[in-house]
């Protein structure tokens, strides 16, 4: 499941780096080029709350092949596009597939596991989606050299086929429902109901919003500008940078998710938003290139509450209730990505960078205080651990 995720994701942004001789073969303007890359996005953002419902009614297995060969389609078509129209309607397809299909595996993912080692298996969501956020540009800068930028929808069609080859017969030998009733066994201490459950999924979402805000305000717009005018680095410093909070990010999803199934994932949630607020303000006190990258590689090991997230969703709501929740998540996730650049861009175009970078981790340090109002600290009680809630079942409907 996290290699299809992995192979789908390659949608996002492997187009990227090619945008200049797209701009170039139409003869459109920068805020048309933009409107191309943001449809994409706009599209995930839109679907993600549907997804989850429209799943539930349809079936795992149905929307995943939908979401697959609705990526085919429309990655064929900006294969063929002739026309800015062609191109952003690709990219609206190719986001709403996206959508479905990442949910369905984070879903899944959540259902296959038992509290003991939840936060673990979440991890793979996210290394296979960063991964692939990190190396696809790459791939596409090399396939756009050599072939033009139409070719990296072709690489796209080829990935998705192969994440069908792997994630559609998964499916089909396996099922989703509650273990804890359906075997008899004691239901998860974990699971929370009514007031209780609403306010511990507000406060987790309103940490995952604050977390993007973060990452994509933050690290992605705000950081190469203040690096560039503050400190007078260069493109290549600052990517350096930039690839350095990727690359340990990815180093501690694992472990994280470890520790947050062995210390309880409330407290690690709430570690881990203070720790990336601190890394944020550290950037203040750096004056070159050496400090700026410590200071990156030290943010990158914040990421290590990240899975804790996704897995304390997972569990705190009864599994009929489990697709729609991560639903929700990747609607959060992607509104912090939107919100991120333009809000903290703003301030510091309307301040200055240190404004914006106080802006983000004051948000960070609000995520982790409501987290600690909003969650109760009994679902980091190590109690009866459900069994694996994704079991095989031969002949299962298509409804599960």
């Amino acid at each position: 499941m996290a290699a299809a995720v992995f192979l789908v994701i390659a949608a996002t942004n492997i187009m990227t780096p090619l945008l200049p001789d797209i701009r170039m073969d139409f003869g459109v303007s920068i805020s048309t080029a933009g409107v191309i890359v943001g449809s994409y996005g706009l599209a995930r953002l839109i679907t993600d709350l549907p997804a989850g419902f429209v799943i539930d009614a349809l079936g795992h297995r149905r929307v995943t092949v939908v979401g697959l060969v609705l990526l085919v389609g429309a990655s064929l078509v900006g294969l063929n596009a002739n026309s800015v129209a062609m191109l952003v309607g690709a990219r609206i397809g190719s986001g709403v597939a996206v959508a479905l299909v990442t949910t369905v595996g984070l879903a899944a993912l959540g259902a296959s596991a038992t509290t003991a080692n939840r936060g673990k298996v979440m991890s793979l969501f996210h290394v296979a989606n960063n991964t692939g956020i990190a190396i696809y540009p790459l791939v596409g800068g090399f396939v756009g050299a050599a072939f033009g930028w139409r070719a990296t929808f072709g690489v796209t069609v080829a990935l998705a086929v192969l994440a069908g080859v792997i994630l559609v017969p998964v499916l089909l030998r396996l099922r989703l429902r509650d273990a804890a009733t359906t075997r008899g066994g004691p239901r998860d201490e974990r699971l929370l109901h009514g007031r209780e459950r609403t306010a511990a999924l507000a406060a987790v979402n309103y940490g995952v919003v604050a977390n993007m805000i973060n990452r994509h305000g933050f690290r992605n717009t705000v950081l190469p500008l203040y690096a560039a005018t503050s400190l007078g680095l260069g493109g290549v410093s600052i990517a350096t940078a930039i690839a350095l909070m990727s690359i340990t990010g990815l180093m501690v999803a694992t472990p994280g998710g470890m520790v947050g199934d062995r210390l309880g994932r409330r407290r690690v949630i709430m570690t881990g938003l203070v720790a990336i607020a601190a890394g944020d303000l550290v950037f203040l006190l750096t004056h070159d290139l050496v400090t700026f990258l410590a200071c990156s590689a030290l943010i990158g090991f914040g990421d290590f509450f990240s899975s804790s997230q996704t897995a304390l969703l997972s569990e705190i709501v009864p599994s009929q209730h489990r697709t729609k929740v991560l639903a929700g998540y990747r609607f959060s996730s992607d509104l912090g990505a939107f919100l991120g650049p333009v809000v903290l861009a703003a301030v510091m175009d309307l301040a200055n960078a240190q404004a914006s970078i106080a802006l983000a981790a004051g948000l960070l340090v609000s995520a982790s205080l409501v987290a600690f109002a909003g969650v109760p600290a009994r679902v980091d009680e190590r109690g009866a651990r459900a069994p694996v809630a994704l079991a095989q079942a031969e002949g299962a409907s298509d409804a599960d």
